[in-house]
């Protein structure tokens, strides 16, 4: 992909280009980090000149007479104002700095005392494969028993990128989301014999701007140890709408992770009427963490659940117990989720596994915490969502009425329009640690349309259902089909 001229990318950001020649600029940019780093370079320059060049505001109140031998002050003209092919000074510098940064990423300053940081050199490609007009570069690898993380970059020939924006009939690939590459790619692990070894799963990471990555998890073998050295296998068949074939065979170590890869077990166990959760099993290593817990209704729950699903007819509402957890560390920030999995067991008990990234919002993507950094489970609470099975037949000015612990109080109606209504109707229920409910509202005229509306609850109890309806409507059935509640339960719990 040729690159622009830093006279063009000068008159891009200049904001003096033609619609035609800004819309090729920016596609390019998409595709082309050196490209990016200077407009981002360009950018800042036109900041700090814009700054520097302002007319001076004198304080009220200045010495006349050291006015009076001022020459009037002319303001300097803006720097998008000159034509692009006149470079400032500084200009001409950053010039330099720039095509001088491709061969070093810093610069001395003018004293020759400090260091300051210019533009990043784009990383070279560790392996790369081209088909179709289509380039992927891999530039980063991360790899420990728990996670395989393999970086990767697309830089596609422009009548690639051109033909692809056009069958999307868009202007930008920002436009268009991750069609550019299929999902997921397919991916294994081989020891050095080609034998395959057990994995997990295969994803595609979601890092942006480009720079995306395949994750292949390797499965616990208690048997048979992951080993030191091994191989990962990658394959893309569909990139920007190319049938093509992108393989790369790419030598993993692991060797100095499995010495820093530990587990551990916590008989922390967590005690409700309705449910208990615990314990928590743990494992680490240099780029993932893994957390493992279990939730499980109490007997006489189950058999209640057992006879709300059968009175539903086996309908889709399903009961689950969610924890809600985050790992911190020592300054109190929470590492990245990759993923949560649920074991489900007939809606009765839950077997979560958590997968977290070894680092924290603001770190770049092929970075990790470093392994001594203090780590805490801090546990908030559970959340359940559990199903209902209780209905109300109920008209225009009732009064109260009540079933299965919850209560109607009043129905009232507030004309909106010549041909509706807002009907509101207030209620309590008795059922504890409710947060909210999902309410199916429905009347007896078959053309007005069921409303499924979710309604809060406060602290009291007390909740209020508002819907409208036709005028001619006096008649409403309200289904209870679900419920939502809140256990509160703090608790930190150290893990390293």
């Amino acid at each position: 992909m040729k690159c622009f001229k830093f006279d063009q990318l000068t008159a891009y950001v200049d904001g003096i280009l033609t619609e035609k020649e800004k819309g090729h600029v920016e596609k390019h940019l998409e595709f082309c980090p050196s490209c990016r780093e200077v407009v981002t370079a360009l950018q800042k320059e036109d900041a700090f000149l814009q700054e520097a060049i302002q007319s001076p505001v004198l304080p009220t109140g200045f010495d006349d007479e050291v006015l009076s031998n001022l020459e009037p002050y002319q303001a300097k003209k803006k720097r998008w104002n000159w034509p692009y092919q006149l470079l400032t000074a500084a200009s001409i510098v950053l010039a330099f700095g720039l095509g001088a940064s491709f061969l070093s990423d810093i610069q001395k300053s003018d004293t020759g005392n400090s260091e300051t940081s210019v533009v990043q050199k784009e990383k070279d490609a560790l392996y790369s494969v081209e088909d179709e007009g289509v380039l992927l570069e891999v530039t980063d690898i991360s790899a420990s028993p728990l996670k395989i993380e393999i970086f990767y970059r697309l830089k596609p020939e422009e009548s690639v990128l051109e033909d692809f924006l056009k069958k999307h009939n868009v202007n930008h690939l920002s436009q268009v989301g991750d069609d550019y590459e299929s999902l997921p790619p397919n991916g294994k692990i081989v020891d050095l014999n080609g034998q395959e070894l057990p994995q997990r799963e295969v994803s595609l990471g979601s890092n942006g701007w480009l720079q995306n990555s395949v994750v292949i998890r390797p499965a616990k073998m208690d048997e048979l140890p992951l080993p030191d050295t091994f191989r990962a296998q990658i394959e893309f068949n569909d990139l920007f709408m190319q049938d093509g074939d992108w393989s790369l065979e790419i030598p993993i170590d692991v060797t100095d992770a499995k010495l820093l890869t530990k587990s551990n077990s916590y008989n922390t166990e967590f005690m409700f009427d309705e449910f208990y959760a615990g314990p928590i099993e743990w494992e680490l290593s240099t780029n993932a963490h893994n957390l493992q817990t279990h939730a499980e209704y109490r007997e006489d729950k189950k058999d209640q659940l057992k006879e709300i699903m059968k009175a539903r007819d086996n309908e889709e509402i399903a009961p689950i117990i969610m924890p809600e957890l985050s790992i911190v560390n020592s300054a109190g920030e929470e590492l990245l989720i990759d993923g949560v999995n649920l074991e489900y067991h007939m809606g009765e008990s839950f077997t979560f596994d958590y997968e977290f990234a070894n680092r924290v919002k603001g770190m770049d993507v092929t970075e990790n915490l470093p392994r001594s950094e203090a780590l805490t489970l801090r546990l908030k609470g559970f959340r359940l969502e559990e199903p209902v099975n209780t209905q109300f037949e109920l008209t225009d000015g009732m009064e109260k009425t009540d079933k299965n612990g919850w209560t109607i109080e009043s129905v009232t109606v507030e004309e909106d329009t010549d041909n509706s209504k807002l009907v509101s109707i207030t209620g309590k229920t008795t059922i504890s640690n409710i947060e909210s409910f999902l309410v199916e509202v429905d009347s007896d005229k078959e053309w007005v349309t069921k409303e499924v509306i979710n309604t809060t609850v406060t602290n009291e109890g007390t909740f209020i259902i508002q819907t409208n309806m036709p005028n001619s409507v006096n008649n409403y059935q309200l289904d209870i089909t679900s419920v939502t509640k809140w256990f509160e339960n703090e608790k930190d719990i150290i893990l390293w």
